[in-house]
């Protein structure tokens, strides 16, 4: 039988200590190269073999980014920018494709002057956005035919790529508001024969992570949050496909509206196709770099000489807030993903915001939502703590078993079971509070490291960002303290085994070493909710024993 409470302390910590691992496990993968691969493969997403008017169309046949750009020297082509109050934008003209979105009010460092980038194809994350046409049927090669500006204003910009055979290419791209930016895209068909023609548009990264400021797994907290495709599709509101699943098995499928979106640390891009055409989603490894694409790919239509065909699209490349999100697509903010327990941490993050909006403090938002959430578990706690109370009570009658009985355990046990029935205790219930209190600590954790607005969130004093580690580690100090008074005012069982005893005194320490690391929005959380939890103990029971 359970019979102390110090035993279900010791499985709870070595609980979270083994899942907080396994969800920061990220080993290294080996990289595969080969040597045969051209540029078609990583510019072009593969679809249907054939093309027709009522299928996709296969890479082979595509002929935007056919030129010869492998010549180019990453930043020395000619390139076009646009900007709002929001991001800044960087549009090669060589082959129209983003290679750089700059947010403006999102600095890497607190007070830094660098700014966060998310297109970067000129970084290691290789990380751009791809838009046009996938065309067959074409008598003339577009090689060397580069955009040109049509006409630009601070926030939009129209380019136009003429081919040879009288074909154009138009792209204009408009920033909006709340980080959203609108593609139109046409193209018209100078051939003198109809061609088949498939909008389409991607994204590129590779695996790398970029984190800010220094230090490893433990003080950057992005480096432990997901970084990876994600999708929705008919029949399933979000898809996330790690880096590692879509190199194993390449993903599509064919749906009417949905998106798809390259997920990291606070931050993502997503794109949104035309919300009433049917589209092929897919996700692939690209066989030349390594890095990865992620798009769509719409039906293939007939094109007659001198017609057009347009490809309207939206693109998401920003912050993770959910109100924004939830503006581009009604699913897209379940790329706020705060693991298994959402349904928990969903109505945490609703509170904290609107407690926040009130109170402009998102460190007191914490502490108010913690207490809270212990006011709201109050009954069942106050079962457990008025339980725990009459084991204090208990502790003579049971140390006296203990000296009566201390070389025959089965007899101690079975005069203990009798003690504990005759005076109406419970034992086992000395484990729920710990039960009540992981499943809000596991989502708080989560809601934390994905909460953009928590970023350089400051506190108070020398807390100036609650999203990474406390800088003089008082916080890890003063929960140390929390918890080492939570274990006087437990009761400390009868025949407990002294190496499990010395193991459970430890276990401050080693919860203040672990949370030293963790951000200090987190540890401020669980220092509260210990302060709670020792004022209930003192509520529901005597110090000591009577």
């Amino acid at each position: 039988m359970i019979d102390n409470f110090q035993r279900y302390f010791l499985v709870f910590s070595i609980f979270i200590f083994s899942y907080l691992l396994l969800i920061n496990w990220n080993p290294p993968t080996q990289e595969e190269s080969n040597s045969e691969s051209t540029l078609n493969d990583s510019e072009y997403l593969p679809t249907n073999p054939t093309p027709g008017p009522d299928s996709f169309v296969d890479e082979s046949s595509s002929f935007a980014e056919s030129s010869n750009i492998t010549s180019l020297i990453c930043g020395t082509e000619e390139t076009v920018e646009v900007s709002n109050e929001n991001q800044k934008l960087e549009i090669s003209l060589s082959n129209g494709q983003i290679i750089k979105s700059e947010l403006l009010n999102y600095p890497l460092e607190i007070n830094g002057q660098a700014n966060t980038l998310l297109f970067n194809k000129c970084g290691k994350e290789n990380y751009f956005l791809d838009g046009g046409f996938v065309v067959s049927g074409m008598s003339n090669a577009p090689e060397g035919n580069y955009f040109s500006v049509l006409s630009k204003s601070k926030d939009s910009v129209e380019i136009v790529r003429r081919l040879p055979n009288g074909s154009t290419h138009s792209k204009k791209i408009s920033l909006g508001e709340n980080f959203r930016i609108n593609f139109d895209e046409e193209f018209f068909n100078g051939e003198v024969v109809e061609v088949s023609v498939a909008p389409y548009a991607k994204i590129n990264r590779s695996s790398e992570k970029t984190i800010s400021g220094s230090g490893g797994i433990f003080t950057q907290p992005s480096s432990w949050a997901y970084l990876g495709p994600a999708f929705s599709y008919d029949g399933e509101n979000y898809d996330k496909r790690s880096f590692s699943e879509i190199e194993e098995v390449e993903f599509r499928t064919s749906t009417s509206g949905g998106w798809i979106s390259m997920i990291q640390h606070y931050f993502l891009t997503s794109l949104l196709p035309n919300q009433s055409s049917n589209s092929l989603l897919q996700g692939k490894k690209n066989k030349n770099d390594g890095s990865f694409s992620v798009g769509f790919v719409e039906e293939t239509k007939k094109v007659a000489p001198g017609a057009s065909i347009k490809n309207e699209y939206a693109v998401y490349s920003g912050p993770k807030i959910k109100g924004n999100l939830d503006l581009m697509h009604p699913k897209l903010g379940l790329a706020i993903d705060y693991g298994f327990l959402y349904w928990i941490g969903q109505p945490i993050f609703w509170v904290m915001n609107l407690i926040n909006q009130a109170i402009s403090s998102w460190g007191w938002s914490i502490v108010l939502v913690t207490v809270l959430i212990k006011i709201f578990l109050w009954p069942l706690s106050y079962v457990a703590y008025k339980n725990m109370g009459k084991m204090r009570q208990l502790q003579p009658k049971l140390k006296e078993l203990q000296e009566r009985y201390g070389d025959d355990r089965q007899a101690m046990s079975r005069e203990m079971m009798a003690l504990y029935s005759k005076e109406k205790v419970n034992p086992a219930l000395g484990c729920l509070p710990m039960l009540l209190q992981m499943p809000f600590f596991l989502a708080f954790y989560w809601v934390l490291i994905e909460t953009v607005e928590l970023r350089h969130a400051p506190f108070m004093f020398w807390i100036v960002d609650l999203s990474v580690r406390d800088p003089l580690f008082i916080l890890p100090l003063l929960n140390m303290g929390a918890m080492y008074l939570m274990q006087l005012l437990q009761p400390q069982p009868a025949g407990v085994d002294p190496m499990q005893a010395r193991i459970f005194k430890f276990m401050p320490i080693i919860f203040g070493v672990l949370f030293a690391f963790f951000p200090a929005g987190l540890v401020l959380y669980w220092l509260v909710n210990s302060l709670v939890s020792a004022l209930q103990m003192l509520m529901h029971g005597p110090k000591k024993a009577a």
